[in-house]
This record gives structure tokens, C-alpha cells and sequence, in this order.
């Protein structure tokens, strides 16, 4: 019986049928009134931070709109006339003019970092600044940057800001204006000054504010605690490219607000725990009383129905799992409180005695008898190979060929050593080729030139179990009636061992073939095959073939079966259906 259908779980599930509508009301409330804080904290950051994008996006576009008005700027126009190799003091006084202008100016247009201009005819670039302080990266990276806008390897002018990058300085935007006979003017603002007022939101120790680019790579220097976790990441890259406001899987709100005119998106990451520190009593009530509660008040009831109901049914279950097992010697306490479980006791010790009156010596004496049967059927040897065995060792050692006595000692004793592991039920095909593989040898030594064989077990099948000696036997018996019999043509004897998936059942069975070149199976004793007529001893004439068949019969049960065809061309063919898994028909002690 499955835990499913017992009556713990019943009872238990029943329980839990009743109490589990009022547990998610109560879960239902505190979630949706922290999803109302959330939503309304989210309202909140998300209009504070298009507020302060759009003032940014206004200083951006007044800096720009002043750039523009720079054409028409006496001093630009002055500068546009002179050259540095041909008015040198009256160029340098202008270039000193526009400088105090600017130092000026950046103090109205307060994020601005920089302002610079460059004469492409004299290729020379000026600045002024007011936050840097790596003047000299600042002056070779603007130089850089305007020698290529001015020889067009920049792309076209346009109304959004650009980012920019100075080496050991921070991340800018830039936005450069040509003024016309090859003299550009720009400004750099520092994406940090941009962030500042950003930053000043309450987003908690562990939050954070800052800028990042389309693939969600910060430009700002202030610390990211947040940013370094791999979905916090993900999700900012995403919502850049959405512009949407998330509340990811590690509870982080997370806020998006592009620029409207640079490819910069502002960044608020702020902890779930922060925005709720506030509803300290809906978060202990979601996530610590109403769990709590919960588990005490079940916790109570299981041990009540564990004293009351569980400890007899399961020690009255236990006992009936003895029984069938076969110890009929198991009794039940018997409880005085006169309930259905003492009555229950009180008929399974009456059953139990008996059934053990009643028990069969019969029954198990079979069971010895079949378990004997099945170890004298596997060890049984055929004492005719014990003979001729020793006659070849002695033959051999006549001759002196003391080579092929030392080969045919070794497989000899491989070979029976195999014979000796008969208490084994079943082992793997490798061990049983390979056993197959010593006997051919042993032949082979015997009868030279005039015996052949090969073995082709794909590599997949040699794991698979089988019984011990089921496919020996056939090759002892190809070489034993086949060999002698068969019609001298001048080839050697063949034997041919192989393995291959069954087209039927693929995933079931292997089919072993044991084939020969020799003169095929009588008629008469395929016959016998076809109508049931197993050999009742394992003569000579047909050298353990019963023995297989029974013990076949035994292991595998009605699974697989054994087949005797002949060739073709000639030959005996038998084809082993073998199981894969064995099924579980009978068992054997060591």
C-alpha cells in the first residue's frame, strides 16, 4: 500500500484541507499589503527619478543651445581669422580670452567639467576646466578625439550628447560643434555630477544609484555592491533596453530611466528589506508567525494521533509485514482500553498462531530441492574434456614442445578455475566469452590447423548477466559433433560467436549466436525441439543441452528462450534469446 492511500495521510491531509484556506487568507492579506508598498514606493522613485532625468536632459540642452550660439561669438570669429604662425600674440590673446570666458561659464553651467575649442589649421586644441585633474589625459584624449572629428572619422554631428572615456579619469558625456572655417567647440560633463542629486535618494546601505550604458555597464565610480550579482545584472540589462521598472527574484526593486538626449540610462537598485523596513509586523506575521503557528498547531494534532491512532496501526501493519515474511512467531501487544485496535491485536496473534500450526515443511523442502538442483546442473563438467586434456599435456611434453605445454597449462587452469565459481547465479557475458575463448584455445592446440573461430560481442552487451556455462556447452558440442562429422573439403572447422540487439524488442532482449560450418543439427533432434522433447540426460550424444534448457527454464522463467535452426549453406545455428534484466523467478544462496 502506497503512502497515498494510507490512513496517516488521509487524516493528515484532511487536516491540512481545513486549516489551509485560513492560512492563505492570512498569507494573502500580508502580501497584498506589502505588493501596496511596493507598488506606491515605486511610484515614488520612479517620479522622483524622471524629475531629475529631465533637469539633467534641460542642463544638457541649455550647454548645447550655448555652443551653438558661440558661432556667432565676436571672439570665435576673431579666432577664425587669425593663424598661431602668422598673429601669434593677437591668437594667443584670444585664446586667453575665451579661456577666462569659459572659467566663467562653467560656473553658471555647473555641470559642466569642460570646455575646449581647436583650430584645425593650426591643430591646436585649448581648454578650461573645473573638476579634472589629470590635465595632461584630458589634453592629448580632446586632441585626439577633434583631430579625428575634423578629418570626418567621427560620425556627424547630431543633437545627443556622446559618451566619452579618458584613461585614468572617469566616464564623460561630450558634445562637439563645428563653428564653422575648421574650428570645433565642445564641453565635457562628468556622468558622476550627473548622478549626484540621484544619489542623494534614500535607497538604503545596500543599494545603490548609477549610470549605465545600453548593455548595462556602469559609468559611474560609486560603489555597486548590488550590481555584482548576476540576476541584479541581467535584469538591468534588460530593462535598458525595455525601460521598465522590476522587481527581480533576489527582491530588489530596480529602476530605469533613459536620457532623452544621450545614450545613458539612470539606475536605482534598492532591497526589498529596506523599502518593508517600515512593516516590520507584516513580514514577521508572512514569513515567521503564520509559519509558526502553523507548524505548532500540526505538530500538536500529529503527536495526538501518533499516542491515539498511528503507533497501533503502524505496529499492527509491522506485524502483518512479519508475518508474511514468513516469521510466524510474531504477536501484538494487546491494549486493556477495549478499542478497535485491542480487538484488532487480539485477532492478528489468533491468526498468526494459526498459521504457524498450519505451516508446510513441504513447501520449503521443495524450495531446498530446486536451489540444490540448479547449483548440480551448473557444475556439472564433461569428464571426456578432463581426458583429453591430459593425453594433449602429455603429448606435448613428449615431444618437448614445452612452449605449447606452458600455453596449455595456463588456459587450462583459467579454465578451470571458471568451473570452480559455480556458487555464482549468473555473471557478466564478458566473463562467459572469455571462458568460451581458454576452451577454443585449448582445441585449437589440440587440432592446429584444422580449427578456426571468431567472437564479435558488441561492447554494449558485455555487461549483460547471464547464467554460468549457458553458452559454452553449444561450442563444446560444435566441437564435439560437428567437427568429427563433418565432410572433408579441405577447410579448416569454423565456429562463430557473436551478439546483436533483438529487432523486436530491442530495449528487452540480445540475441548470442553460436554458428559452425559442420553438418547441421540431426532432423530427428530438431524435431524433438519443436514438439517439447527435452533429452532426459546429457549424454554424449548431445552434451548438456537438457542441463541448459532446465536451467534456462529456472533463471529466466518464461523471459527470452533458446533457439536450434540449421544453415542455410549448412551448419548448426543456436540463437540465444537472452533478457537483459533478469526477472526475478528464482533466487539462489551463495
Amino acid at each position: 500500500m502506497s503512502f497515498w492511500q494510507s490512513v496517516r495521510f488521509k487524516i493528515v491531509f484532511g487536516f491540512l484541507l481545513m486549516i489551509a484556506p485560513m492560512v492563505l487568507f492570512l498569507i494573502y492579506n500580508n502580501i497584498y499589503a506589502t505588493n501596496v508598498v511596493r507598488d506606491q514606493i515605486s511610484l515614488h522613485y520612479n517620479n522622483l527619478m524622471a524629475q531629475q532625468v529631465r533637469n539633467n536632459d534641460a542642463i544638457l540642452q541649455e550647454t548645447m543651445r550655448y555652443l551653438y550660439r558661440m558661432r556667432t561669438d565676436s571672439d570665435i570669429q576673431s579666432l577664425q581669422a587669425l593663424s598661431l604662425a602668422e598673429d601669434d600674440s593677437d591668437y594667443t590673446m584670444v585664446k586667453m580670452v575665451l579661456t577666462q570666458r569659459f572659467l566663467q561659464d562653467t560656473g553658471y553651467y555647473n555641470k559642466v567639467d569642460t570646455f575646449f575649442v581647436y583650430s584645425r589649421k593650426d591643430d591646436d586644441m585649448f581648454f578650461s576646466t573645473q573638476y579634472s585633474f589629470h590635465f595632461a589625459e584630458v589634453q592629448s584624449a580632446l586632441l585626439d578625439y577633434t583631430t579625428k572629428l575634423a578629418s570626418k572619422d567621427l560620425p556627424q554631428e547630431t543633437q545627443r550628447w556622446e559618451r566619452f572615456s579618458i584613461p585614468k579619469d572617469t566616464n564623460y558625456l561630450i558634445k562637439t560643434v563645428d563653428l564653422g572655417f575648421g574650428v570645433y567647440m565642445g564641453a565635457l560633463v562628468q556622468v558622476d555630477r550627473l548622478n549626484e542629486e540621484v544619489s542623494k535618494f534614500d535607497v538604503g546601505p545596500e543599494g545603490s544609484t548609477f549610470v549605465v550604458d545600453s548593455e548595462g555597464n556602469a559609468l559611474t565610480n560609486s560603489p555597486l555592491p548590488v550590481v555584482e550579482e548576476t540576476v541584479v545584472h541581467k535584469d538591468i540589462v534588460e530593462m535598458t533596453k525595455q525601460g521598465r521598472t522590476s522587481w527581480n527574484k533576489n527582491h530588489y526593486l530596480v529602476i530605469t530611466q533613459p536620457s532623452g538626449i544621450s545614450d545613458i540610462h539612470y539606475m536605482i537598485v534598492i532591497p526589498e528589506t529596506y523599502i518593508l523596513k517600515n512593516l516590520p509586523f507584516f513580514q514577521k506575521m508572512l514569513y515567521v508567525w503564520i509559519p509558526l503557528i502553523v507548524a505548532i498547531v500540526l505538530s500538536l494534532y500529529l503527536v495526538f494521533l501518533q499516542r491515539v491512532m498511528f503507533k497501533p496501526l503502524v505496529g499492527l501493519v509491522r506485524g502483518m509485514r512479519k508475518l508474511g515474511q514468513g516469521r510466524f512467531d510474531v504477536r501484538m501487544p494487546i491494549n486493556t482500553d477495549n478499542s478497535e485496535f485491542a480487538f484488532m491485536s487480539g485477532t492478528f496473534n489468533l491468526m498468526a498462531e494459526q498459521i504457524e500450526k498450519l505451516k508446510i515443511d513441504v513447501y520449503e523442502e521443495q524450495i531446498r530441492v530446486q536451489k540444490a538442483e540448479y547449483k548440480h546442473l551448473q557444475i556439472q563438467i564433461n569428464p571426456h574434456f578432463y581426458m583429453n586434456s591430459l593425453n594433449i599435456i602429455y603429448n606435448l611434453a613428449a615431444l618437448k614442445d614445452f612452449k605449447s605445454v606452458q600455453k596449455l597449462s595456463l588456459h587450462l587452469a583459467d579454465y578451470f578455475r571458471f568451473l570452480m565459481l559455480g556458487h555464482r547465479t549468473v555473471l557478466p557475458l564478458e566473463d562467459e566469452i572469455r571462458h568460451i575463448e581458454h576452451y577454443l584455445e585449448i582445441q585449437k592446440i589440440r587440432y592446429v590447423t584444422k580449427l578456426e573461430y571468431d567472437i564479435e560481442v558488441l561492447p554494449e552487451h558485455l555487461q549483460v548477466e547471464l547464467s554460468p556455462l549457458l553458452l559454452q556447452p553449444f561450442v563444446e558440442n560444435s566441437v564435439i559433433h560437428g567437427f568429427y562429422k563433418k565432410v572433408q573439403d579441405g577447410l579448416p572447422f569454423h565456429i562463430r560467436i557473436a551478439s546483436g540487439n533483438d529487432e523486436e524488442e530491442p530495449d528487452r532482449f540480445i540475441i548470442l549466436t553460436i554458428a559452425d560450418n559442420g553438418p547441421g543439427f540431426p532432423e530427428e533432434f530438431l524435431d524433438d525441439l519443436r514438439s517439447g522433447t527435452h533429452f532426459a540426460n546429457e549424454g554424449e550424444n548431445h552434451l548438456g543441452i537438457w542441463n541448459i534448457l532446465r536451467r534456462f527454464r529456472m533463471l529466466y522463467g518464461e523471459e527470452g528462450g533458446i533457439t536450434f535452426i540449421n544453415g542455410e549453406s549448412g551448419g548448426a545455428i543456436v540463437k540465444v534469446r537472452l533478457p537483459i534484466q533478469r526477472p526475478n523467478t528464482f533466487e539462489i544462496g551463495a
